[in-house]
Formats: structure tokens, sequence, C-alpha cells
């Protein structure tokens, strides 16, 4: 031919070189391919074992059953995290906000007492002045000693007494049939003790200011004196009612 090949001529000789193509492409396997051939086998046999050995448990449990254990894995292993996440901050704050946490708790205990001492509920002492106020005619009024205690208040009074009764913000000062003074229903007789305790030397000045408090006791016949002390104790204490209508919302 003239392309230079060879055509076989008879029929064996075909087969023949068929037969030698064959051979020539088939796959030699060598040691090491067999080698690995069968540590590849013997592997793909531990895990299906494995596999099998895993799902026996599973083995006739029902779709909606693997539906559920599913859902069921997922939700707790939620829970686990949102619970181990709860717990890194609890230890992160009793870690870092231990000196935040004492700070924070005597404040709360300084200004509960504060409010008790506004509040009425517990005694008092410190700085203050007493007074002392005559009546020989019984002609002060119960408005002449309403002004006496504004005018304290005004003054920077932390904590008012008047004879035996404690004045906080719901005290009423009146005048009973007699003509006696009331504080909150407690009759007081003269001469009438007041004692407050504040800055003395602002106080005690206020009382003083023209046509203030010292002038009106004056007009209505009786006479004001107010001494500074270093230590005013004030025992009076009043009970908070219960409420009736109001309750605490958190």
């Amino acid at each position: 031919m003239s392309d230079g090949t060879r055509t076989p001529d008879s029929p064996d000789q075909q087969r023949l070189v068929w037969r030698r193509l064959g051979d020539t492409l088939r796959p030699q396997a060598t040691l090491s391919q067999l080698i690995v051939g069968l540590l590849c086998l013997l592997l793909g046999l531990s895990i299906a074992a494995q596999v099998r050995q895993g799902d026996d448990s599973l083995e006739g449990t029902s779709q909606q059953e693997l539906v559920r254990l599913l859902d069921e894995s997922g939700r707790h292993a939620a829970d686990l995290e949102v619970e181990n996440a709860e717990l890194e901050r609890t230890l992160e704050t009793l870690h870092s906000g231990q000196e935040d946490d004492v700070a924070a708790q005597n404040a709360a205990e300084e200004r509960l007492t504060d409010l008790e001492i506004i509040a009425g509920t517990v005694p008092a002492r410190g700085r203050g002045i007493e007074i002392s106020i005559s009546d020989p005619s019984q002609g002060v009024r119960a408005s002449t000693m309403l002004g006496v205690v504004q005018e304290l208040r005004n003054a920077g009074a932390e904590v008012i007494q008047i004879g035996g009764v404690r004045v906080v913000a719901s005290t009423a000062i009146t005048t009973a049939d007699d003509g006696r003074l009331q504080v909150d229903g407690t009759a007081i007789d003269a001469p009438y003790r007041v004692r407050a305790i504040g800055d003395p030397a602002v106080m005690e000045p206020a009382l003083r200011i023209p046509g203030g408090a010292a002038d009106s006791v004056s007009g209505d016949g009786g006479t004001l004196t107010a001494n500074a002390e270093d230590e005013v104790h004030i025992e009076a204490t009043v009970e908070l009612s219960t409420p009736e209508h109001s309750r605490v919302v958190k």
C-alpha cells in the first residue's frame, strides 16, 4: 500500500494481530499494585463494618422517629450552647465585677439608710439646732409653726422633730378644739421644742430673717430662741402604713 501500512491477508493473521493488540493494551498488574489494592479492600470492609454497627441501634426505627430524634438532638445541642454561654458570662462577671459589686452594694446600703432617715423610720443624729418657742397666751397658730418647719426645710434641715413627733413629708400641724397645737394628731405643750439636723450656720440665721419665722412667732405673742448644737439626737420615728391601692412593680 502507498501509505506504508500493512493489512493482514488472511483471517488467521487478523485474529493474531487483534490478540497482540489486546495484550498490549491490557493493564499489567505489578506486586505493589496488588498490595495497594488489597489494603484498599480491607479498609473498605472495615468502614462498612463500622457503619453497619452504628446503624444496628437505629435498625427498625421509623422515619418519623428518626426525624424526632434528630430534632431533639439539635435542640439539646442548642440548649447546651446557650447554657455554656451563660456560664461563661457569669464566670466573667464574677472575675471582673467583684469590686464593682461590693461598691454597688455599699452604695445601695447607704442610699437605703438615707431613705430611711428621710422617711422617718429610723432615729438620726448630727449637727443642728434646738429651738424653743414660748407661748404664754397660747396665741401661736398652727400656720406659724408650719412656717417654722418650712423655713428650716428651706435652710437645708434633713431631719426635724417637734416635741415627741417626727416630722415627715405627710406631717400635718393643726389646732385642737381646746386651742392646743397638734402634730399629726398629737398635742404638744408650750414651750414647743423643735430639733433639726442640718447646718446650724445656715438654719439659725434663716429663722431670723426679717419678716420670717421668728417675727411670725413674735406676732402671735411668742418668743423663738435657737441654739447651735454639735450633736442633736432625734429619736422619734414613724411607722409606714401599708399601701391600699398601690403595689410594687418589678
